[in-house]
């Protein structure tokens, strides 16, 4: 497999050279067959994530995947031709005019992850093709569906030489990390990470890492509480907590934990009265996974921490990967709960004494893709501005960062390197090239000529 795949990537490098750097009308003819695969195949798509996880809300799958993706399309074609423009650089010296533009780098890999398989396919090949490249992308094992469905309708929009979608397992994804590509993009788990960095390192090829990690949520003193129930339950269950922006914990003022957390059940159950047969709800994507969460929590309770779980969702459907929601109190960080990522609907709700014990707590575990605060305390926001490294900061709200194309997406530290998504993107997909042009008579470095004055 990973000679077949050298080939291809020889075929899109000989095929990118060839037919050399592409004009804007070619770039958003692919931009357009990108958009004709999520059209035409609308049903189909949710149809297929619903199959391969067995249960996801079909009208989240439309309104996130097929309309998330399009909007993407949108917003990059309307700005692409502002994008591609050379920008001036004034360096203070009126003999040389300098311009930045924005060159292809080449070929560029992708590999994307199963919680996600075609947004966040789409996230890269947008900004990878806006950008001028040639796409190879490998989608994940886990929803053979749907990457099936994808490859198929790729490859039926796209000649090989242009977009190339790769389907395999844990062998292929190793090989594909080892292709020498003009850069690669790799979303999926930090540990997954460091193995594809380490490979790609072999070739020198330059990586961008979208990872996850443990995103925390402040509760400050002033947050409403009871909007801050509601928004966290309902951003917890978006997808059942398979995003890798989902708050993983939660610090809250001691004397309001309690009752935030009987807050979140109570609007969780609102949203979700139950599971069993409830089409809204999303299953965890396979048996392993299930199993790891529910050993998350008997591993927490069997050191003392107090589960409460949604009453009306005990029960695990019969053949169902359904996982209630169930918050954790009283955890400690000898849970193995409190130091993995969690990625599903369990969430710890610690109560602290004030927001500088949740701030040095939160600052012991490695840096999140993203972080949360409610409240209205300009102290307290100056503080996590200032002081608290993530991927990113979000007020008063969780995931709703993800909704718009314009914000650079990407983590700090273990939770990945590099940004994307919109024009940020489009720049990590190209070569910033400097352009200089000396324009004097007499040339600068004329003037360092030798022989040079002694002393």
């Amino acid at each position: 497999m990973e000679h077949e795949l050298s080939e291809a990537l020889g075929r899109q490098k000989k095929s990118f050279m060839s037919a050399g750097y592409p004009a804007l009308d070619v770039r958003l003819d692919r931009l357009r067959r990108l958009a004709n695969v999520l059209d035409r195949n609308r049903k189909e798509i949710v149809e297929a994530e619903a199959a391969d996880f067995g249960g996801r809300s079909r009208f989240l799958s439309h309104s996130a995947d097929v309309l998330g993706g399009l909007e993407i399309i949108r917003h990059t074609s309307s700005q692409l031709g502002d994008w591609m423009k050379a920008q001036p650089l004034d360096v203070g010296d009126p003999d040389v005019d300098v311009q930045l533009s924005f060159a292809p780098l080449g070929v560029v890999g992708a590999m994307t992850p199963w919680n996600g398989p075609v947004l966040i396919s789409y996230l890269a090949l947008v900004g990878i093709l806006a950008a001028g490249n040639r796409a190879m992308i490998k989608l994940p094992e886990l929803t053979p569906a749907t990457s099936s469905l994808l490859a198929r309708e790729l490859g039926s929009e796209f000649d090989a030489a242009e977009v190339l979608a790769v389907q395999g397992g844990a062998d292929v994804a190793a090989a594909f990390s080892r292709l020498q590509f003009d850069h690669l993009l790799f979303t999926g788990s930090t540990e997954t990470g460091r193995k594809v960095m380490m490979e790609a390192a072999r070739n020198l090829v330059p990586v961008t890492l979208e990872l996850g990690g443990k995103c925390p949520v402040f509760v400050g003193r002033s947050a409403d509480i009871d909007v801050t129930a509601a928004r966290l339950a309902h951003g917890k269950l978006l997808f059942a907590g398979q995003v890798c922006v989902t708050p993983d914990y939660v610090l809250a003022p001691r004397p309001v934990a309690e009752r935030l957390a009987e807050g979140i059940l109570a609007h969780a159950q609102q949203l979700y009265p139950s599971i069993a047969g409830n089409d809204d709800y999303s299953a965890i994507i396979s048996d392993r996974h299930y199993a790891r969460l529910q050993t998350l929590v008997d591993d927490a309770v069997a050191k003392g921490a107090s589960a409460r779980t949604l009453h009306s969702a005990q029960a695990r459907p019969a053949g169902g990967r359904q996982f209630p929601l169930t918050l954790l109190l009283e955890t400690s960080a000898s849970m193995a709960v409190m130091r993995e990522e969690i990625f599903g609907p369990i969430l710890p709700v610690i109560g602290c004494d004030s927001f500088e014990e949740a701030a040095r707590y939160a600052r012991l575990l490695p840096r999140p893709l993203a972080s949360y605060y409610f409240g209205d305390d300009p102290e307290e926001i100056r503080w996590l501005r200032e002081n608290f490294q993530a991927g990113s900061l979000t007020l008063n709200d969780v995931v709703s960062q993800l909704f718009h194309e314009q914000i650079p997406f990407g983590g700090a530290g273990a939770s990945g390197m590099g940004r994307y998504r919109g024009v940020a993107g489009f720049r990590t997909f190209s070569n910033l090239m400097p352009v200089v042009t000396q324009n004097a008579a007499e040339a600068k470095l004329e003037r360092l000529r030798p022989p040079y004055p002694a002393g």
